[in-house]
C-alpha cells in the first residue's frame, strides 16, 4: 500500500503545474529591473503573468506577459520602448479577464500605452490559449481591436471582450 502511494505522490508531482511563472528570476537572468506600477487586480489565470520592468539601459518602464514552466519561459511583448527611447512606454497593465472566443480560451489586458508627455491611451492586448496549453498573442485582435485608443477613459478588460466579440459577428 505505501508503494502505491508513494508512486501516486510521484506522478502527481511529475505534471505540470498551474502555478504562476517566476517573474522575478526571468527579470534577473535577463539584467531586467522589476517596476512596480502599483495596479492592483485579479488574475483570471494562474499560469501566466503580468511582467512590468524596465530593460537593461532604459529609463521607462515596458511590460508583457510571462507563461511557460520555470526551464522554458515564454515572454509575449506587449509595449516595450526603443532603447535610449522614452516613448512608447507602458506604465501599468490594469485589468485582466478571461473569456471563450470561437472555441478559443482567451485572455484579454487592459493597459496603459504612453506615446509622449501629453498623450496616454488605454489599450487592450489579447491572448489565447493552444491545444498545446501555450499562450499566443492574437496579432489580428491585438492590431484591429486593441489599439482601438481611448483617451482620458479609464476601460475595464470586460470592454475588450464585448470589442473582441462585436469584432468576430463582424467578420
Amino acid at each position: 500500500m505505501k508503494a502505491v502511494i508513494l508512486c501516486l505522490v510521484t506522478l502527481t508531482a511529475a505534471q505540470p503545474s498551474c502555478a504562476a511563472p517566476d517573474v522575478a528570476n526571468y527579470l534577473a537572468v535577463r539584467g531586467w529591473s522589476a517596476y512596480d506600477s502599483k495596479a492592483k487586480f485579479t488574475m483570471p489565470a494562474q499560469d501566466i503573468a503580468p511582467v512590468m520592468y524596465y530593460s537593461k539601459g532604459s529609463k521607462v518602464p515596458s511590460c508583457g506577459l510571462l507563461s511557460g514552466p520555470a526551464s522554458a519561459p515564454k515572454f509575449i511583448d506587449i509595449l516595450a520602448s526603443e532603447p535610449g527611447e522614452q516613448y512608447p512606454h507602458c506604465p501599468s497593465i490594469n485589468d485582466a479577464a478571461a473569456f471563450k472566443l470561437a472555441g478559443k480560451d482567451y485572455l484579454v489586458f487592459e493597459y496603459t500605452d504612453q506615446d509622449n508627455r501629453n498623450e496616454t491611451y488605454e489599450q487592450f492586448f489579447y491572448v489565447y490559449k493552444t491545444s498545446a496549453g501555450e499562450y499566443v498573442a492574437d496579432e489580428r485582435l491585438n492590431e484591429q481591436v486593441g489599439t482601438a485608443a481611448s483617451t482620458g477613459k479609464t476601460r475595464k478588460a470586460s470592454e475588450g471582450i464585448g470589442l473582441a466579440r462585436k469584432h468576430a459577428l463582424e467578420r
